[in-house]
């Protein structure tokens, strides 16, 4: 994977950028607070399946708080502006306008085809990909969240943007029931609210009804579908923390809770995405 790097709003910008052949389609994968592109992509191996899938794939960087100094996980924690309360004193910049430019990068670049752009991210990143598609819906056929909350009271994307949601049950940083959560930045108490809350909330944006429907179901994996003018799938793994779903489990159980390889994520997102282009304007 190549690094690039841009001045864009005042600030440098990085991302990793793994090319494909011409006409292919993107994957932007949105690293979690406190990662990094070189860890994320470890931890999921969204590269090694681009590579034999043959589609593009980039991972932006996020800005840490204090510019000056190094990115680290706990004393300078890179942090998307997912609509969230901050939990650090954040640089002002826009992310979603950053996320705009690493697609236009891959379009002059490695021409891949604009209407097959996807966009996933875990935790933080999770958020970001909820904010991107809230505000940027012309720019990407579908996304794929995965154990994080739509932070955007209202949103309202121009268009409805098939998703498939994942989470955890036992995720000790987003509780699937909501409550108080000890964060390992600073040690800070927070509450958070039930991830029905963030379905709801996106079924609505999407015009979709807000009551599920079963769709499978064998105990440990269970997909429930929001109906509506296009696909929303939610996805709950029994027994798995915070964690991306069959990755390499870098985070401490002790913070996140168990992993759990019942569903390898990295390849249940890129099927769920191969069914879609962005729909043409009626």
């Amino acid at each position: 994977m190549k690094r690039i790097g841009a001045e864009i709003g005042g600030f440098r910008r990085e991302w990793l950028l793994s090319p494909a052949s011409p006409d292919a389609p993107l994957v932007i994968f949105l690293t979690g607070t406190g990662g990094t592109a070189e860890w994320a992509d470890c931890e999921t191996g969204w590269s090694e399946l681009a590579r034999r899938e043959d589609f593009a794939l980039a991972v932006p960087e996020s800005l840490p708080p204090d510019l000056s100094k190094p990115p680290s996980f706990l004393a300078n924690p890179p942090r998307w502006n997912d609509g969230a309360r901050p939990l650090f004193t954040p640089p002002v910049h826009d992310d979603v306008a950053f996320l705009v430019t690493v697609i236009d990068d891959a379009v002059h670049r490695l021409s891949i085809d604009p209407r097959r752009v996807f966009v996933t991210g875990f935790s933080n990143g999770a958020g970001m990909t909820f904010r991107f598609a809230a505000e940027a819906a012309d720019r990407v056929a579908a996304i794929a969240p995965v154990a994080g909350h739509c932070w955007v009271s209202d949103p309202h994307p121009s268009r409805p943007v098939p998703t498939l949601y994942t989470v955890g049950t036992r995720d000790l940083l987003l509780p699937l029931r909501g409550g108080d959560v000890r964060l390992p930045w600073r040690n800070r108490l927070v509450r958070r609210p039930p991830i029905t809350e963030t379905l709801e909330r996106w079924a609505t944006a999407l015009g979709c009804g807000v009551v599920p429907v079963l769709q499978s179901d064998n105990q440990t994996v269970r997909v429930e579908r929001y109906p509506g003018p296009v696909v929303f799938d939610a996805v709950t793994i029994e027994d798995l923390g915070h964690h991306w779903p069959g990755g390499e489990a870098q985070l401490n159980a002790r913070i996140a809770g168990p992993p759990s390889d019942a569903v390898n994520a990295t390849e249940m997102i890129w099927t769920f995405f191969k069914q879609f282009p962005v729909e043409p304007p009626a």
